[in-house]
């Protein structure tokens, strides 16, 4: 058996978001503003339908990223360090061949897609036969916090493409318009430095978990062992946790709880991938990207 962990154990936890709009399409608030309430950020993006928002003015964030949401009336979809020269010959109209042709030129770029949203039934969702058409995206939003987690919350949608086959991520982000809808989902990536190149590398390799409020010191393993170490201090370590495993079609394989800093779970070979979701009393949660399970069968 082997265990394929994504999380390298290197470098400094950074947190941000690449998924947030301005008044440049249907935001409430100019850039400036919108820079004002993610102060703290390590880095974030900001990804207006269907135009590249120029990062201008001041700003206390070190680190921001170009971005798009690609916005048809069917689906939408995040590009991350898209080129420029997309918007020449530009249409967000959803056919799988359009998407892919958009999708390929961010990737090509150097940058990233994510499908967004896909649970949001109401308008703008993804259907699991359209995310299976399409390729090289890296992730999908399996919390958005825009709306109402009876939608915006996705975890069926990762446990189905992961158990296809799909080897993709899950993805944290705002999608803010309005005041309070920031900062209440994130990601943290672990990386070296803070840089455009660092972040972007360290999430193209799934070094990175969603956040809510809660989260993880380390992902790691020890022969067939994976081994958790919940994000820890002195007033965490007497707060109650519950921290489930999931594996194939979206299985619960384990559930531990109490005042505990770590979990563990013995892999049986089975399981195709196993992912972890932590939550700290309150509601916080944290939520791993999937470590991959080959059986040596």
């Amino acid at each position: 058996m082997k265990i394929l962990n994504s999380y390298t154990q290197t470098g400094k936890w950074w947190r941000g978001s690449f998924h947030n709009h301005t008044t440049n399409s249907d935001g409430w608030f100019p850039l400036e503003t919108v820079y004002k309430m993610y102060g703290g950020y390590d880095f974030l993006g900001i990804s207006d339908h269907d135009k590249i928002t120029k990062h201008e003015g001041e700003r206390s964030i070190p680190t921001v990223f170009d971005a798009i949401e690609v916005s048809s009336r069917q689906t939408h979809m995040l590009l991350v360090n898209p080129p420029h020269t997309m918007l020449d010959d530009y249409s967000n109209e959803f056919t799988i061949e359009n998407y892919q042709r958009l999708a390929d030129m961010a990737v090509d770029n150097g940058g990233f897609a994510v499908l967004v949203h896909p649970n949001r039934f109401f308008s703008n969702y993804w259907t699991l036969e359209d995310m299976l058409k399409l390729e090289r995206y890296i992730g999908i939003e399996v919390y958005n916090g825009d709306g109402n987690p009876e939608y915006d919350i996705a975890f069926d949608k990762w446990d189905a493409l992961l158990s296809s086959g799909r080897k993709v991520w899950g993805f944290g982000n705002d999608d803010s318009h309005v005041y309070g809808q920031e900062k209440r989902a994130w990601n943290m990536v672990q990386a070296e430095e803070n840089t455009n190149e660092a972040i972007t590398q360290a999430i193209k390799n799934g070094n990175f978990y969603v956040s809510t409020g809660y989260g993880f010191d380390a992902i790691r393993t020890e022969g067939h062992t994976i081994i958790i170490d919940l994000r820890s201090n002195e007033l965490l370590d007497k707060m109650y946790k519950y921290v489930t495993f999931f594996g194939k079609d979206g299985r619960v394989l384990q559930e531990t709880t109490g005042r505990i800093s770590q979990a563990t779970y013995e892999c049986k070979g089975d399981e195709g991938y196993v992912r972890i979701a932590a939550y700290l009393e309150g509601g916080y949660g944290a939520f791993s990207q999937p470590l991959f399970v080959e059986s040596s069968k």
